[in-house]
C-alpha cells in the first residue's frame, strides 16, 4: 500500500493546478497522477512515443508555459517526458488521436500566425503566441474574453488547454515544484483576489 503522504502530495499538485487553471481537472490528468505518474528531472529526454517534431514542440511549448526563472522550469523539471508518458500511457486511444491531432492544429497555427514554426521562433514570439491561444482557450473554456470563429484557431486552443494542464500538474508534483517553487504563475491563470494567504499555497506567486 502506498505512503499516505504520497497521495496527499498528489491530491495538493491536483490542487494547485486546479487553482491555476480555474476549472476542474480532466478524468485522465487526474488519473495518471492517483496512479503515480509525475515529472522527473533528466540530463538528456529521448522520447519514445513522439516524433522528433512533437518532441521538440511539447518541449519548447511547455517550457514557455513554465520557464526556467530563479529555479528550474518545466522542462529542467521533466516535465516533456510526463507529458509524453501520459499521453501514451494514461490517454486512452481517442484521446491519443485528438492530442496528436490538436498538436498538429496547433503546430500549423502558429506557422501561419508567426510565417516560420514555432520551434524556430525566438522566446519573445513563442511567448507572445503562447499568450494568445491562452487567452483563446481561456474564452472557449472559461468564457472569458472573446471566443474564437475559426476551427483552426479553435483546435489549437482546445490543444494548449490540456498542455497547460499537462504542464502545470507534472510541474507541481515534480521535485522542483513540489519543494522549491509552492506556487508558480505559468502562462497566465486565473486571478483570485481577496483570499487568505494558506488557501494560495503559503507562498507568494513566482514571477
Amino acid at each position: 500500500m502506498e505512503n499516505t503522504s504520497k497521495n496527499i502530495n498528489r491530491r495538493e499538485a491536483l490542487r494547485r493546478t486546479a487553482l491555476v487553471m480555474g476549472t476542474a481537472l480532466s478524468a485522465s490528468t487526474v488519473a495518471g497522477i492517483m496512479q503515480g505518474c509525475k515529472a522527473e528531472p533528466e540530463l538528456a529526454w529521448t522520447p519514445a512515443y513522439f516524433d522528433e517534431p512533437q518532441a521538440k514542440f511539447v518541449s519548447l511549448m511547455s517550457g514557455t508555459i513554465i520557464p526556467k526563472t530563479a529555479t528550474g522550469g518545466a522542462r529542467e523539471a521533466g516535465v516533456p517526458g510526463f507529458i509524453e508518458a501520459m499521453v501514451s500511457k494514461v490517454f486512452q486511444e481517442e484521446q491519443q488521436k485528438e492530442f496528436a491531432d490538436g498538436m498538429a492544429a496547433c503546430m500549423a497555427w502558429c506557422n501561419d500566425q508567426a510565417g516560420n514554426e514555432f520551434i524556430y521562433l525566438d522566446e519573445e514570439k513563442q511567448l507572445e503566441l503562447a499568450q494568445g491561444l491562452d487567452n483563446a482557450a481561456k474564452a472557449q473554456r472559461l468564457g472569458i474574453g472573446e471566443a474564437p470563429d475559426d476551427d483552426q484557431t479553435k483546435q489549437a486552443a482546445d490543444f494548449f488547454w490540456v498542455m497547460k494542464e499537462l504542464t502545470v500538474t507534472g510541474f507541481f508534483t515534480s521535485e522542483v515544484g513540489a519543494t522549491q517553487v509552492l506556487q508558480y504563475k505559468a502562462i497566465p491563470g486565473t486571478y483570485e483576489g481577496c483570499i487568505p494567504l494558506s488557501e494560495a499555497g503559503g507562498k507568494t506567486w513566482a514571477t
